[in-house]
């Protein structure tokens, strides 16, 4: 869970499959060069480097959009156990203006349309898990508990022993992925 600030600030997601058949579409770049070096001039800390991928994958263009995971909350949030939606969203001046109502059916989730363009924010890791694992099984009322990440109705703060599916089609993208796209 290291860089989660980068998770909070905008999902960014590893397409390892670039199909999305459903209501939302998130253009992504193919990150080629498998086996590159790692980048051992980096100072973060590590020993070994950073940025070193073995295979080729794909990667979000742009950030999650608060109109892509608004699409996502009125998928799935109607009741929203897993508190996918925070109040913050539409509350903080920094917020993403997606505004939570409800009515006899449940929640239901409005972006302000000068925002839903602009990167989601106040998501937190296992949000992104779960709107990861909602792409992986093809989005509409898909399930967010099992696919690129087996959550089961996890919401704690160790989830070490939560990894990656290595069947996963859509993933957050890891330390060295993000790195290695980004330079």
């Amino acid at each position: 869970m290291k860089k989660l600030f980068a998770v909070i600030a905008a999902l960014a997601l590893s397409g390892l499959s670039m199909a999305v058949s459903a209501d939302i579409t998130i253009d992504t770049v193919t990150v080629g060069d498998p086996g590159n070096a790692a980048d051992t001039a980096d100072h973060s800390g590590n020993p070994n480097g950073q940025g070193s991928v073995a295979y080729t994958y794909n990667i979000g263009k742009y950030e999650v959009t608060a109109g892509q995971y608004c699409a996502f909350l009125n998928a799935v949030a109607k009741t929203d156990p897993y508190d996918l939606y925070n109040s913050s969203m539409w509350s903080s001046t920094d917020g993403c203006k997606i505004q939570q109502s409800s009515n006899v059916d449940g929640y239901y989730y409005n972006v302000a349309p000068d925002y839903a363009n602009r990167p989601v924010n106040f998501v937190s890791y296992w949000d992104a898990c779960r709107f990861a694992n909602w792409l992986h099984n093809g989005q509409g009322n898909g399930d967010t508990e099992t696919g690129a990440y087996a959550l089961n109705g996890y919401n704690g703060f160790d989830g070490r022993n939560i990894q990656r599916s290595t069947e996963a089609r859509w993933a957050i993208t890891s330390e060295d992925e993000w790195y290695k796209a980004a330079y």
